[in-house]
């Protein structure tokens, strides 16, 4: 409204500048008067002529003044319409979004209903199955284990034959069995007693083997040491591993003089190989042999 009272004032000032206007044009344009005494009463007529013209202008510029403020008030009530019907749409816009949206959320909370409807009845649906599947499968066990069942009385009942089978034909076997039995255990007996008297000889043989390797490894090893007079009653323990073809392969120090061990070691590793005796029996005590190394001084 402060709009439209403002327009309303630029009017009246509009109009007021233009009836100032015509009032100082009427009197700028009015002829000068001269004196004349015998000619007084045409110049009041004069003077009410151009009063009337003035008041003719005066009701010309209010007629138009009005006709302006109609129109004015006829704009503004067509703006404040207009205004009206846009607050009016607004309103029943708003009103559709807000029907809109109600209508929208109102989907959405059915959508989520339906989904949830729809996922209660596919877990029901689920729990049926796994229930269903589950009585299948317990008769299928059921079905199984009767299956098992007579299958195992079957078997047990054709094991229970065969073991009374077996059982006559394992005790005619082990009569037979006690008889072959005390006659290979003679036979053994007679076996081992001989074979003990072999094995006594064979060890006597392999002891006097390996105390002639021995001997030879210590003759070997003497005659690879470099010795001095500081070594003199002194003693060195090792412990040789050998292969199969007399290669050293390790040489340990079990204890005795540092000096005379390190000379000792070297002594083995300069010969690279000692001699073994190539029967199985004789280098199985040779292969991991300790011996005490003394200088011959």
């Amino acid at each position: 409204m402060s709009k439209l009272k403002l327009a309303l004032l630029l009017s009246f000032s509009l109009h007021l500048v233009v009836l100032v206007g015509l009032v100082l044009s009427q009197g700028m344009t009015r002829k000068p008067l001269q004196p004349q005494v015998s000619q007084a009463q045409p110049i009041i007529e004069a003077v009410v002529v151009d009063q009337a013209q003035l008041q003719k202008q005066i009701d010309k510029v209010a007629a138009q003044k009005q006709q302006a403020r109609l129109k004015e008030e006829q704009r503004v009530k067509e703006l404040e319409k207009r205004a009206k019907d846009a607050e009016t749409a607004r309103k029943k816009q708003e009103a559709e979004v807000r029907a809109l949206k109600k209508k929208t959320e109102q989907q959405r909370l059915d959508k989520k209903k339906a989904e949830q409807a729809a996922a209660a009845a596919r877990a029901k649906q689920q729990q049926e199955k796994a229930k269903a599947q589950a009585l299948e499968a317990e008769r299928k066990r059921k079905e199984q284990e009767k299956k098992k069942a007579e299958a195992l009385a079957k078997q047990a009942k054709e094991k229970r034959e065969r073991e009374e089978k077996a059982l006559k034909e394992a005790q005619r076997k082990k009569q037979e069995a006690a008889e072959k039995a005390a006659q290979e255990r003679a036979l053994q007996e007679q076996l081992q007693a001989e074979q003990a008297v072999r094995q006594q000889a064979r060890n006597k043989q392999v002891l006097s083997e390996v105390q002639k390797y021995q001997a030879l490894i210590r003759q070997t090893i003497q005659r690879n040491l470099i010795v001095d007079d500081a070594m003199k009653g002194r003693n060195c323990r090792l412990s040789i591993r050998l292969a199969s073809n007399g290669l050293v392969t390790q040489v340990q120090e079990l204890g005795g003089d540092p000096i005379l061990c390190r000379a000792a070691k070297a002594a083995v590793f300069k010969a690279d190989t000692l001699p073994v005796s190539q029967e199985a029996d004789v280098f199985e005590k040779l292969r991991n042999i300790n011996l005490t190394v003394e200088p011959e001084l």
